[in-house]
């Protein structure tokens, strides 16, 4: 236990703080400037920094209604916090569980959550944190052993998807029952940052004890809406928690959220009235939905980036100047304009608009003479073929495949377009490791970079490099540097390298960054989607 003088930090965090005179400095990133007046929606492919504002005019909360709402990439994978990484699974979770941290309703900062107030050592190593009077969804009270017993499984649980952000702890100690420390084995930049990720929801001890994962098909959390029913691949089904810590909230009774993966039925849905909120609206129905009066649509740019994976240890992805050449070969404008409908930006680096992006990159702008011209140094200079995984019902994807197969013809590819279920292609590209190529995407869950450095960049960053298998020994090195240097500048020119360096190892084709579509109905007040792709939809109403 450092005996070093403890500093006070209720509200301002080292993360904040480490970050503040990157965030005042690029404002634009964030919705300040001119076009703040509408904003979109996070790890990854089926895994954030402009806040996302109200559907309407924040005014005076009316309590009580459901509110429906689409699950549109595939169902919730599990409940349990340390398992997944599918954005449907964390954005429900984050409903039902708490955790110390969580971030703010502007989506850049940090805010207390079940943690009151908490104090960090001079040395940065040791985290004191007091904990609010709360209770769980079963009614018992929320502990530092409770707090102790979630963030350890983060830790140490073998089926831990997420230890690789939380591997600086070395001790979680419960030293009453409202108070517990957490120390480091070294600095870590993104500490507090860290734990307002959804792994590091806290769980009642006692009833994971007794029911092991069973607990996870009726979640028990401590969260502003309590679990009530999973009907798998259809619907789930959230209540309101009357015992919530947060005075007056949620506003709404129940929560109902559709699984609706294929676009066409969940329009015809949300049009036909069984829908509040359509999520991942069809670009191409934007204006429409703008052009009707009981409609809002939130054009929210949030930290999203869209890419194509290459499989990095499979011939011929693994030469860099093959995977260059496809690059220059890809007219993203093109696919901006045709399929996005201009509602899109040329992505230049592996990290969104968020904290820590180098905004100076160029990129790889369409030049199809260059493309030529790498190709014909590569692997690929007799040709290549190339099979595109994409998943079924995403007319976005699909469409993006069919004109990057077209262009792949210029520089001598043939690109076949695979469309597979949901969960098909999860086990073909994450588990098995067995494609060519795949479209995917991902958010972020925290505001610092260290998160998709770790999961899209490091080789062993715990999804080898976004099911790439991408490797550079020397990228590695200053991802982990990066993880402990604590001098936001220093930091950032190190961020600032493994950018140029991951853009010029081209491990994936750098599509763009999309502005998402979701739709309301204009009853639906305060609906906010952080930058962080989630909802603190406990804040948000129906008028009557």
């Amino acid at each position: 236990m450092s005996t070093d003088r403890t500093i006070d930090m209720p509200a301002a965090t080292t993360t904040t703080r480490q970050w503040s005179d990157w965030t005042l400095s690029r404002r634009k990133l964030f919705g300040l400037g001119a076009g703040a007046a509408h904003a979109g929606a996070a790890v990854a492919n089926g895994g954030h920094a402009r806040v996302a504002r109200a559907a309407q005019a924040e005014g005076t909360p009316v309590m009580g209604g459901t509110l429906t709402m689409s699950l549109a990439d595939a169902d919730v994978q599990s409940f349990d916090p340390i398992v997944p990484t599918d954005n449907m699974s964390i954005w429900t979770m984050l409903l039902i569980y708490d955790q110390l941290i969580r971030v703010a309703a502007d989506g850049t900062s940090l805010e207390p959550g079940l943690a009151e107030k908490w104090e960090r050592s001079q040395d940065n190593l040791t985290y004191t944190f007091h904990l609010r009077d709360a209770k769980f969804h079963d009614g018992t009270p929320v502990t530092a052993a409770d707090v102790a017993y979630s963030l350890n499984r983060v830790v140490s649980d073998p089926t831990s998807t997420w230890a690789f952000l939380v591997g600086s702890i070395a001790k979680i100690t419960p030293t009453d029952p409202k108070t517990v420390t957490i120390t480091l084995k070294s600095t870590w930049a993104p500490f507090e940052a860290d734990l307002a990720l959804f792994a590091c929801s806290i769980i009642p001890k006692a009833a994971h004890e007794q029911q092991k994962d069973q607990l996870f098909q009726k979640p028990i959390g401590s969260g502003p809406f309590t679990f009530v029913s999973w009907d798998k691949d259809q619907k789930i089904v959230l209540k309101k928690n009357p015992n919530y810590w947060e005075a007056g909230k949620p506003y709404l009774d129940q929560l109902e959220f559709s699984v609706l993966t294929d676009a066409n039925a969940r329009m015809l849905q949300f049009q036909g009235g069984e829908l509040d909120i359509a999520t991942t609206v069809p670009y191409s129905q934007i204006e429409s939905l703008k052009a009707n009066p009981d409609v809002v649509v939130l054009q929210e740019s949030v930290a999203r980036f869209d890419y194509i994976g290459m499989n990095t240890k499979r011939a011929p992805w693994d030469d860099k100047t093959l995977r260059q050449a496809i690059n220059y070969a890809v007219d993203k404008q093109q696919i901006i304009d045709r399929v996005l409908f201009g509602s899109g930006e040329l992505a230049t680096s592996y990290l969104p608009k968020m904290a820590g992006r180098d905004d100076s990159l160029k990129g790889y702008p369409f030049d199809l003479n260059k493309a030529k011209e790498l190709a014909a140094q590569s692997k690929g200079k007799g040709g290549f073929k190339a099979e595109l995984v994409v998943t079924a019902g995403d007319p976005v994807s699909d469409q993006i495949g069919q004109l990057i197969t077209a262009q792949m013809k210029a520089i001598g590819g043939e690109v076949k377009m695979v469309s597979l279920e949901a969960g098909a292609a999860r086990q073909k590209v994450r588990k098995e490791l067995d494609y060519d190529w795949q479209k995917g995407y991902y958010t972020t869950d925290i505001i610092d970079p260290d998160e998709l450095t770790a999961f899209a960049v490091q080789s062993d960053g715990g999804s080898k490099a976004i099911y790439t298998q991408y490797q550079n020994p020397k990228v590695d090195e200053l991802c982990k540097a990066a993880e402990v240097e604590l001098d936001p500048a220093k930091r950032q020119e190190m961020y600032n390298q493994i950018q140029q360096m991951q853009l010029d190892d081209a491990p994936m084709i750098f599509l763009f960054y999309p502005t998402g579509g979701t739709a309301t109905i204009k009853q639906v007040k305060n609906f906010h989607i952080l930058p962080t792709g989630n909802y603190r939809l406990w804040e948000t109403w129906k008028e009557k």
